[in-house]
């Protein structure tokens, strides 16, 4: 009955993906620090749009870290300043009709960052733009123009032989003995310190134990949305880590179409397959699985990280 009612979702979802198209375009793939870039989303459709129900955000739109190979993700907030007003429209062109809503954004710190799923309710039917990419960096020096000194202004004290000079001069025997005393302590005390070894983890493990986390911290109490988005960006970047291949962007049929090409197993690729479509469908369908369905979707992603490496292991003894 669960499979039948998955196969009517995916059905749905697939005839309603056909009249409508939700598009996320960032004019700029890199930015420098304090440089505005336009995200545009977009919604083209064969069919009459009555009505469109989208929250801006204000003042601040909040994106996620990630690293330039995407084969990490980072569950911390990166926050963009928002310019201006949001601005949206609606036209028709030819058979087609066309509404679009426009940010001008600003990164004040370099990263990678990835601008998650936006909700929208397109005729009151919800739906989820495609998540984006930019790379913001710092400035970079200016070897053309000169470096000019910074003038400074100095009183010159009037010296004074019964002050610090004096003082000094008197009791310098005892400072320094103080001064060796702190001396020998400091050295002893770095000495006696022990250095913790640095643990390298594979990527395996490092998969793993992030994987653990998220299912440690119970997002999915809060929002199951946010939590089947995390389990798919820690899928994408084991993936993209493991390939060396960008994955974040890619559609879960792409990703399909990539994994068959590289050999893997067919049971392996129909489980990956399996997790990226469950996210998709609680993210697009309006799916609450149960409790006990998001622990075996944690664990089916474990599976998948173990089967991948240990593929990995016996090919290299081969």
């Amino acid at each position: 009955m669960r499979l039948l009612l998955i196969h009517i979702a995916l059905f749905l979802f697939a005839v309603q993906a056909n009249c409508q198209d939700l598009n996320l375009v960032i004019d700029k793939p890199e930015v420098q620090i304090g440089e505005p870039f336009t995200a545009t989303f977009s919604i083209v459709s064969d069919k009459p749009i009555d009505s469109v129900g989208y929250n801006p955000n204000h003042p601040i739109f909040f994106g996620k870290e990630t690293t330039e190979d995407q084969s990490s993700v980072v569950n911390e907030e990166y926050e963009l300043e928002i310019q201006g007003v949001f601005s949206d429209t609606s036209y028709r062109d030819g058979g087609e009709f066309i509404w679009k809503g426009k940010y001008k954004l600003v990164g004040w710190d370099s990263a990678y960052v990835v601008l998650p799923p936006e909700k929208v309710y397109i005729n009151d039917s919800m739906h989820y733009f495609p998540a984006g990419l930019i790379q913001i960096t710092s400035p970079k020096a200016d070897p053309s123009k000169e470096i000019y000194d910074i003038n400074e202004d100095f009183t010159e004290l009037p010296s004074d032989e019964t002050g610090l000079k004096a003082f000094l001069t008197k009791h310098w025997w005892w400072l320094a003995i103080i001064l060796i005393a702190i001396i020998v302590f400091v050295y002893y005390k770095i000495k006696r310190r022990k250095k913790k070894p640095v643990i390298q983890l594979s990527l395996r493990e490092r998969t793993l134990k992030e994987i653990d986390a998220l299912e440690k911290n119970k997002g999915y109490e809060v929002d199951l949305k946010e939590f089947y988005f995390d389990l798919s960006l820690l899928l994408r970047s084991f993936l993209a880590n493991h390939y060396k291949m960008r994955m974040l962007d890619k559609t879960t049929g792409e990703i399909e179409l990539i994994l068959a090409k590289k050999g893997l197993e067919k049971s392996t690729i129909k489980l990956v397959t399996m997790i990226l479509t469950k996210s998709d469908m609680v993210k697009f369908a309006r799916s609450a699985p149960p409790v006990s369905e998001v622990y075996a979707v944690t664990n089916e992603a474990r599976r998948v990280v173990n089967e991948i490496a240990d593929l990995e292991l016996t090919t290299d003894d081969e």
